[in-house]
């Protein structure tokens, strides 16, 4: 079993501070809330699709986490009643010693840092785990998360129709 995080506090460039634990099955009812708080613009630049309401399907597949195969942190206000960020991987099917990225923020919460610690958190936590890489892909249009992921290490490595793949290194 990865040592995992209990919960942590992150000051944000603005100085504001969030609390970020592993999300929990029992998170379901916030993270749905978190998904729907979010733009139009900012779901569909996450889940690539207009999505109105997440299925009850998709819900459970966010929100059971196991902590080795599916590794996802919340970032939540300190009175831990709204999620403003979730990071996640998830390992890659046809190779284990690599993991796929996914992030969301909180419309109003980004361009605060959140996002970056998020990702660095993440990249550790893959690090420490004995992952070899990290990929995630974005949709091309999508320049903040490009933006965030150059800022974090990763590289761009292919575009394919409206995507675009990023990888970063852990192993050297």
């Amino acid at each position: 079993m990865i040592a995992t995080l209990d919960s942590r506090e992150l000051v944000l460039d603005d100085e504001h501070i969030v609390r970020v634990r592993p999300l929990r099955s029992t998170d379901r009812a916030i993270y749905d809330r978190a998904v729907m708080d979010l733009s139009p613009r900012s779901r569909y630049f996450r889940f690539f699709a207009p999505i109105p309401r997440l299925s009850e399907r998709l819900l459970d597949q966010m929100t059971r986490i196991d902590g080795q195969r599916h590794v996802a942190y919340v970032a939540l206000t300190l009175d831990e009643s709204s999620a403003v960020g979730v990071v996640r991987y998830v390992l890659s099917r046809d190779d284990p010693n690599e993991g796929e990225v996914a992030i969301a923020v909180d419309d109003g919460w980004q361009r605060r840092g959140l996002g970056r610690q998020l990702v660095g958190q993440t990249i550790e936590h893959a690090r420490f785990a004995g992952l070899d890489s990290l990929t995630a892909t974005t949709l091309r249009e999508n320049r903040g998360a490009t933006g965030l992921l150059q800022a974090s290490g990763f590289s761009a490595v292919g575009v394919s129709g409206p995507y675009a793949e990023h990888r970063v290194q852990l192993r050297h």
